[in-house]
């Protein structure tokens, strides 16, 4: 919201936008405020925008970010209000990825802010003729079009003194929103047609103070009043409807933008006096509320403005104490990754003394913690037969790998087809446990080392592999996910899990997906959009699992891992 130097006389200016002090020194503090009916508020971590600091260097410290178009046209001013800091206003642009200002004043100000902007090129503001010690002066709203200015002032006959009518934003249609404030130190939002040059009054039932402070192209307006218990909400009007809209616990809750999306951005207030502190916050229908701080000026960070693409305008308070503007661009970013079948590895299997058989295992993509029964068996890995010679068991270890040695307590027989079967667990009378998992053919035995790695056999289910993709949206804080599986058992269900690690190093769950079914061909496909997300899939550090058993059979009561948690597909993200 604008933090010009307010130029009035009376208290109530704090209701409204701020002043040259930073946001959290002016708002008014209330009782602590309800949610309103929807989802619960959340905070946005870091990860979720991109945030950048752009000030116009004629005044770098002191800057406000308040209106951001759909080409990313900027509006804003530099200057504190106090004396050699004036308000100037300006529009920027990036450039070859630098910030470009192009100065916007209006005629013969002392002061100007440009506060809003649409993708036609019209700009909104407000710009005064004193710049008073006390910062106490008169405020008169404009539009500009192609370098012309146009004065608008709400015609009322008890107007503040000294006067304050201010535009605070713009659709597309040229319909803009502001406010006038009143003898007695009340705000009354409206709205002007700069096309047909008509005024409109905005109102909210039980108010006694209303600002209007940004409009979209379906005419939803934000903004913030006072209502009846003296507290200061934040409201969303759309064809007769108010929504209140006050961050849970928050002393105060201001809106300062919308876009056609109908996502509200503006911030709310903590505790109250010097201990208060800011924060910026977005808040749509669907998901409600989401903190956003950048990360320079957590707890002094306003969000004033807003673009249909998510992109945030506003500004923060650094360590040094000036305010700086702030760009932050929500993280969409698209991942994918390649499934492919579990476990995986090597054996070597040779003869020792005796004409016992040893061999030194290396596997990878195991359930934890689970033991496995290893044998060898006459025949290829494409028959489950008896096994011929008994090796000892080897378990996994907390991250899914075995790296071991067994040595058999028999001799092996020589053989025309043998094969080193792994099972999915330690009990050949039970079978389940006994479903084979990785499987090596030896050949025709004759005692000769071999070396080779293992098929995994995914149990009962054919060669498992598959596809999948993850869209995120910072702003929203939702993961699109479309996976795409094939080689299933018919009508089987399978748990599919993000983890952190890799898929040769199984780490903790960070994100769980729904369940998978496949149907009568084996193929299982799944497209869901999950909410309330923090984080992106990570690159390099994450992967995904599909587990042979379904989320309620993989683990224990107590959280361990079963042997239907045995991955059948893997996959890093990429």
């Amino acid at each position: 919201m604008p933090t010009f130097t307010r130029l009035r006389r009376t208290a109530a200016l704090a209701t409204t936008a701020t002043t040259g002090a930073a946001l959290a020194a002016v708002l008014l503090a209330g009782p602590a405020l309800a949610s309103p009916t929807g989802p619960a508020a959340a905070t946005s971590p870091t990860g979720a925008y991109t945030f950048r600091t752009l000030n116009d260097q004629h005044d770098p410290t002191f800057n406000q970010l308040l209106g951001i178009n759909r080409s990313g046209v900027i509006a804003g001013y530099f200057g504190s209000g106090a004396a050699g800091h004036l308000n100037q206003g300006y529009t920027m642009v990036q450039r070859h990825g630098q910030p470009v200002f192009r100065s916007e004043n209006f005629p013969r100000s002392v002061q100007t802010q440009v506060t809003g902007l649409n993708d036609r090129g019209t700009t909104v503001g407000f710009w005064s003729s004193m710049s008073t010690a006390n910062q106490v002066n008169d405020n008169f709203g404009f539009y500009a079009r192609d370098g012309h200015f146009h004065e608008v002032n709400f015609p009322t006959a008890s107007a503040a003194t000294p006067p304050v009518d201010q535009l605070l934003g713009v659709n597309d249609h040229d319909l803009a929103v502001g406010f006038y404030t009143d003898a007695a130190g009340n705000n009354h939002g409206y709205t002007y047609d700069i096309g047909h040059r008509r005024f409109a009054s905005v109102t909210v039932p039980g108010a006694t103070s209303v600002t209007a402070a940004a409009i979209n192209d379906d005419a939803a307006i934000a903004g913030f009043e006072t209502n009846a218990a003296g507290a200061t909400v934040a409201f969303l009007q759309h064809a007769g409807s108010t929504t209140t809209l006050a961050y849970p616990g928050a002393t105060m809750t201001q809106a300062f933008g919308v876009n056609d999306h109908d996502e509200v951005v503006g911030a709310y207030q903590l505790g109250s006096g010097s201990t208060a502190t800011t924060h910026g916050f977005t808040w749509t229908p669907r998901y409600g509320f989401v903190t956003v701080d950048d990360p320079n000026g957590i707890g002094t960070t306003t969000v004033n403005g807003v673009n249909d693409q998510g992109d945030l305008v506003g500004f923060y308070t650094d360590n040094a104490g000036n305010v700086d503007g702030m760009l932050a661009t929500p993280t969409r970013i698209t991942t994918t990754v390649r499934l492919r079948p579990q476990p995986v590895g090597t054996a070597t299997v040779f003869e020792i003394r005796g004409g016992r058989v040893a061999a030194r295992l290396e596997l990878t993509g195991l359930a934890p913690g689970i033991a496995h029964e290893v044998d060898i068996q006459s025949g290829s890995c494409d028959v489950l037969a008896a096994p011929v010679v008994q090796l000892p068991r080897v378990t996994a270890d907390s991250a899914g790998r075995v790296s071991a040695e067994v040595v058999s307590g028999a001799t092996m027989p020589k053989l025309r087809t043998a094969s080193l079967m792994v099972h999915l667990g330690d009990d050949p009378a039970d079978p389940t446990a006994n479903l084979p998992i990785a499987c090596i053919n030896l050949g025709a035995w004759n005692g000769k080392t071999i070396t080779r790695p293992f098929t995994p056999l995914s149990g009962q289910h054919q060669y498992v592999w598959g596809t999948a993709s993850f869209r995120y949206n910072g702003s929203t804080q939702t993961l699109a996910v479309r996976v795409k599986v094939s080689g299933l058992q018919p009508y089987s269900q399978h748990a599919a899990h993000l983890h952190t690690g890799s898929c040769a190093a199984q780490g903790a769950v960070v994100l769980m997906l729904p369940d998978l079914v496949a149907n009568r061909q084996g193929v299982a496909s799944a497209t869901d959009t999950l909410t309330k997300v923090a984080m992106p899939p990570h690159t390099g550090s994450e992967y995904l699992n599909l587990h042979l058993g379904a989320t309620s059979q993989i683990v224990t009561s107590a959280g361990q891992p079963t042997m239907l948690f045995q991955p059948l597909a893997c996959g890093a993200v990429h």
